[in-house]
């Protein structure tokens, strides 16, 4: 499995788990200049712009150790971008940047 197959298997999950968590999926992959939000969800009064790191191990450290403050950088600004393009449909509500850690572990004959 490549890079970009787990990405979309990570981001697959990370929605089915949303939704049993009362999440209302507003957007996936939103891409504008500034860069990518993987899901834009929101609950209550909170809009929720979520990274998802999938992982086939912890070789390198935990998926959520990977989100920068360069990277939190980059998804601040692909959300005001998200927010320019619902023209201000999102105004009045709570803004929160989250991050979903995907972890698919197959251990085999133990």
């Amino acid at each position: 499995m490549n890079n970009q197959q787990l990405g979309k298997l990570g981001e697959n999950a990370a929605e089915e788990y949303l939704l049993r968590k009362g999440y209302c999926i507003l957007c996936r992959n939103f891409r504008c200049r500034a860069g990518e939000i993987d899901i834009v969800a929101s609950k209550g009064e909170v809009l929720h712009f979520i990274e998802v790191k999938t992982r086939q191990s912890d070789l390198f450290g935990h998926p959520a150790d990977s989100v920068t403050r360069k990277k939190l950088g980059c998804m601040k600004a692909a959300a005001r971008g998200y927010l320019a393009a619902t023209k201000g449909w999102a105004e009045k509500r709570q803004l929160q940047f989250d991050v979903v850690e995907i972890e698919i572990n197959h251990i085999e004959n133990i």
